[in-house]
């Protein structure tokens, strides 16, 4: 008898130490899964040229559309193309470092800057800047945020394997990036695909998977 109750409490032991095991383990592996395994799948970036959003605004004042603007067939130009640079820069030849870097880097030898894209949509998505701004009136803030007060780029993350970004607009990027703007829970972000359902739902409009998804 006094054997079969040693055995038990070896088996009790054993489970326990088993379990312990285990459960140690999955903390370990869920632990590691929200934040090793993401900082290894993304390699931080910074852009080429420490372009300043608030200096162009609001010291120089070059309006958004400047820059940024629609073609008269409604499609969205996108990222400046050199052209635009020239513009101002072929008779601005530096005053700062960063500036002076773009102009004898690019500008002068007529290179095209490697931007990196903070919102680069997969394929399977199809997503119009002119039904959103010039039909639905979303103001562009709204998903890109106060990029227009912005005193260096945003740091962005791209995956390692798909390419695609995890932009830095949250509670991660710094406050005085903004000009000290606080920044609360919205819309601007990651523009996962949850956000723009939500986004949707809120104003009332259909969150059909043929609207994005080609």
């Amino acid at each position: 008898m006094e054997s079969g109750v040693k055995k038990l409490k070896k088996g009790e032991r054993e489970f326990a130490i088993t379990a312990g095991v285990f459960f140690v383990g999955l903390i370990i592996f869920l632990l590691a899964g929200w934040t090793v395994l993401p900082r290894l799948s993304y390699a931080e970036k910074v852009q080429p040229v420490e372009f300043r959003h608030a200096f162009h605004g609001e010291d120089v004042g070059i309006t958004c559309d400047t820059c940024h603007f629609f073609y008269k067939d409604g499609s969205w130009a996108g990222i400046p193309k050199m052209e635009i640079c020239v513009d101002c820069h072929v008779y601005l030849l530096g005053q700062s470092p960063e500036e002076k870097k773009f102009v004898h880097e690019y500008v002068l030898k007529n290179r095209h800057v490697k931007w990196g894209l903070y919102f680069r949509q997969p394929e399977c998505v199809s997503f119009s800047h002119s039904s959103h701004v010039r039909m639905a009136k979303v103001a562009c803030e709204t998903c890109h945020g106060p990029q227009g007060l912005s005193k260096k780029p945003t740091e962005y993350r791209t995956n390692r394997i798909t390419k695609y970004s995890f932009v830095v607009y949250g509670a991660e990027a710094p406050s005085n990036n903004y000009g000290g703007l606080k920044k609360e829970k919205s819309v601007w972000g990651t523009i996962r695909m949850d956000e723009c359902a939500d986004c949707h739902r809120s104003r009332g409009k259909s969150t059909a998977c043929f609207l994005c998804h080609k």
